[in-house]
């Protein structure tokens, strides 16, 4: 398979029957899958563009399962609604607080508002440069606002990656730290000193989008339909990105090398130069990267080795309100879902985070 994720949905959705192709599919109501259909045509038919299958996707994920590629006759899929009339929420740019300090702060207390970490540089999840602060933080300033109580709340942009976890998570200087995957944690014994400590001293949220992680080698190689066919190979993984998915698969150093450059982007261009075997990257990110391609070949996608990682946002343990604190965060999470605030959110920032590599 000599394709991109996109080129591969998009390819199969011109297979479809014609009849099928040709009857429109209401959003807010539920879709049976029948023979021929792909998520990328039936986000064609709903939504008018086959790159919204990641939106469906993500509605459905307990359904279709951890390879958004299979899906089955019979299934039923919602079809969320993203229309733009979809009420007015409460959440202010105000929230967001950018270029803050990791000086000391207070422990919790029942009179401060709820205090969420975020970063920039992740595009287009969380990026001072971008509206809202990105994706991720977009959607933390909604579900709080929506919240259950009506919490005051705070956003701070902190870039000092390195602190998020320890010490203002651990010292309860702040609550949450949003976009981070929850490694296995049944798999203790298989992962890093990075991810056991995530599954030892911290609780998560509900999942704010899930990714697809995707294993990208250069074109025109044997396809891998196995983890094990890594072994001996280089992976690169953007600096700072977890690598709790390659661990649970029983790839670890010295079977395998990790090799790190500064963002997905450079995974992608060292392999293309032949620096690294694999590049281990989210296809939101590759996909516009890799659509500028000259020769899309050039690229491989290994689709049976893709991997569903749920972003979420987490508490230290000892946090006095640990528990309380993610039910609260959670309860805005279902609103704006319900709503339909959450998806018109996501595609919003999937578009424009899309459009900006095509300019």
């Amino acid at each position: 398979m000599k394709y991109t994720l996109s080129t591969v949905f998009i390819c199969s959705s011109f297979l479809m029957p014609s009849e099928v192709s040709a009857q429109a599919i209401s959003c807010g109501q539920d879709y049976t899958v029948r023979s021929g259909d792909f998520l990328s045509g039936i986000a064609q038919r709903a939504y008018g563009s086959p790159e919204s299958f990641s939106l469906i996707y993500n509605a459905n994920a307990e359904t279709i399962g951890r390879d958004p590629a299979l899906i089955r006759v019979g299934q039923k899929l919602i079809i969320p609604c993203l229309s733009e009339e979809i009420g007015e929420s409460t959440a202010s740019a105000e929230n967001i607080r950018r270029e803050q300090t990791t000086e000391a702060l207070p422990g919790p207390s029942q009179n401060r508002p709820i205090r969420v970490l975020t970063g920039t540089g992740w595009a287009p999840f969380a990026d001072e440069d971008q509206a809202q602060g990105g994706m991720l933080t977009e959607i933390t300033n909604l579900a709080l606002a929506e919240a259950n109580g009506n919490p005051d709340y705070q956003i701070d942009f902190i870039n000092d990656g390195g602190a998020h976890l320890t010490p203002l998570l651990t010292d309860h200087a702040y609550d949450f730290s949003i976009g981070w995957s929850r490694p296995n944690c049944e798999l203790l014994d298989q992962l890093n000193d990075d991810s056991q400590f995530r599954c030892n001293n911290f609780n998560w949220t509900e999942p704010l989008y899930r990714q697809i992680i995707a294993y990208y080698t250069i074109g025109g190689i044997t396809e891998y339909t196995e983890h094990s066919q890594l072994v001996g190979k280089s992976l690169c993984r953007a600096e700072g990105f977890s690598t709790a998915m390659i661990e649970e698969v029983g790839l670890r150093e010295p079977e395998i090398s990790i090799v790190r450059r500064p963002d997905s982007l450079g995974c992608l261009e060292a392999v293309i130069e032949g620096e690294v075997d694999v590049a281990v990257v989210a296809t939101d990110a590759a996909e516009p990267m890799l659509s500028n391609l000259e020769d899309p070949s050039s690229i491989m996608f290994h689709e049976q080795l893709s991997y569903v990682s749920p972003i979420r946002a987490l508490i230290a343990k000892t946090h006095p309100q640990s528990e309380e604190l993610v039910a609260t965060f959670n309860s805005g999470l279902t609103q704006i879902k319900d709503s339909g605030v959450w998806f018109t959110t996501v595609r919003r920032h999937l578009e424009e985070f899309n459009a900006s590599y095509s300019e």
